[in-house]
């Protein structure tokens, strides 16, 4: 087995996010026996709020050999923390054809989402997997902020030093569900494994029970 985890986000107000995504499948893969590797965007990384960033896993039951090469060269597993992505990148460049699992974080109902796929796009993709993870994560504070964190805590948890230490719980807020989501639609992590190394587990259980999932390449 040997999956390639690429999580599109945006620079800054969103980095964190997408790290705890990668960070926990990256270690939960680890914890159960596989080999993982846990990258961040050395490619292009402009580190500038709104900027799409990305950050990247991979695990396998063999030894990885190309540990050094920090972008994915064939992901299979995509998730895009925020839904406006969507239309941003061609974030299936090396996905093989029908072969594409596409983690969205939206309330939007999927063959909308669908529609905004080129067919380029559409031919590399297995499965559309669609979760309101904004609304599964809990609430915290009175913010407004989309993310439900208050947004002084934004220049607490930055890691924009080589090394850094995460300074906040990894695993909390929208990238919770958005871990249930993926891990529950491609079935190769047992969920309750992934549950244990994600700070807030209920909001990944509620990720894992409630997301849409199209399988398209069937179809």
């Amino acid at each position: 087995m040997y999956h390639e985890l690429t999580v599109w986000s945006r620079g800054i107000i969103m980095d964190k996010e997408a790290r705890d995504v990668s960070t926990c499948i990256a270690t939960a893969a680890r914890k159960l026996g596989y080999h993982a590797e846990n990258v961040s965007d050395y490619i292009d990384d402009p580190d500038r709020t709104n900027c799409l960033v990305r950050r990247y896993a991979r695990f396998s039951d063999e030894p990885i050999l190309d540990r050094f090469v920090y972008e994915n060269p064939h992901p299979d597993w995509i998730v895009l923390v925020e839904e406006t992505i969507i239309k941003a990148v061609n974030f299936f460049r090396g996905t093989p054809p029908g072969g594409g699992v596409l983690v969205i974080n939206s309330a939007r109902d999927p063959q909308y989402l669908l529609r905004f796929l080129p067919g380029s796009m559409l031919a590399r993709l297995d499965r559309l997997v669609v979760v309101d993870a904004t609304g599964l994560a809990e609430q915290r504070g009175s913010s407004p902020w989309m993310f439900v964190r208050d947004l002084s805590e934004l220049a607490f948890d930055r890691m924009s030093t080589e090394g850094a230490v995460e300074r906040l719980a990894i695993g909390r807020g929208i990238a919770a569900p958005l871990i249930g989501a993926l891990v529950a639609a491609t079935g190769d992590l047992p969920v309750d494994a992934v549950a244990d190394v994600v700070a807030d587990r209920d909001a990944m259980l509620r990720g894992a029970k409630q997301h849409t999932v199209v399988q398209y390449a069937a179809a």
